[in-house]
């Protein structure tokens, strides 16, 4: 059956359905664009924000720290590797820190450069890179650097036959006090723990010990109530 339609009023509803394909057209565009800028707002976020998780980052002091069971309410993780100086962690700061993408890193190191003569500018400086690199790799994360640990080398005679002389209390407090400053400079905070590890005779408590230098369970939770008043 053939219906004549005049000419007038096809051309209004040819226009009214294009414009209503053009506005659908429209819309879909605008809503792919929507999702596409969601997509890609996320993908930035994504770089942004950081995962929460403390990184704690030193040598055998942190390794030998079973910071899962001491930070449990927290998610740690244990970065510290036997013997490392500063250079070490220098040499590392990519696989063992950058790749953990932390909101929080706590750096425990020093105590091996003075064991083999490392000068303190050199220390300084290499735990100033550690800082730099932190802050232009994951900026978003806050940075806390511990003292070094005091020592008793009266505990264990035979652990301690032939280390270097130098490397003592005293030359630790000096080096702590020059690490603080650097921590005042750089606007980070500075941990303590120096001072509350220390006995009557300021050496390193023997029950916070194992041979003069690396902790015990119990130094491991005197030190533990130290950091979380940063945390």
């Amino acid at each position: 059956m053939y219906y004549n339609i005049p000419r007038g009023d096809f051309m209004k509803k040819f226009k009214k359905i294009l414009q209503i394909t053009l506005v659908s057209l429209l819309g879909v565009i605008t809503l792919l664009s929507v999702i596409g800028s969601i997509i890609n707002k996320s993908k930035i976020d994504s770089i942004k924000v950081q995962d929460e998780n403390i990184v704690f980052f030193g040598d055998s002091i942190t390794e030998g720290y079973n910071v899962k069971e001491f930070f449990d309410e927290y998610r740690v993780v244990n970065s510290g590797i036997s013997g490392n100086t500063t250079k070490d962690l220098i040499n590392r700061i990519d696989s063992d820190l950058y790749d953990y993408n932390p909101s929080a890193v706590i750096i425990q190191i020093g105590t091996n450069d003075l064991r083999v003569s490392i000068k303190d500018e050199e220390i300084i400086s290499n735990i100033k890179k550690i800082i730099k690199g932190i802050r232009k790799n994951r900026k978003n994360a806050s940075i806390l650097v511990e003292s070094i640990y005091p020592l008793n080398r009266d505990m264990d005679t035979e652990y301690w036959d032939g280390v270097n002389e130098d490397y003592n209390n005293k030359h630790i407090i000096k080096l702590n006090k020059d690490i603080k400053k650097l921590c005042k400079i750089e606007h980070i905070k500075y941990i303590d723990v120096y001072t509350s590890l220390l006995d009557d005779n300021k050496n390193l408590k023997e029950v916070y010990s194992k041979e003069g230098l690396h902790l015990t369970d119990l130094g491991y939770y005197k030190v533990t109530k130290i950091i979380k008043k940063y945390l």
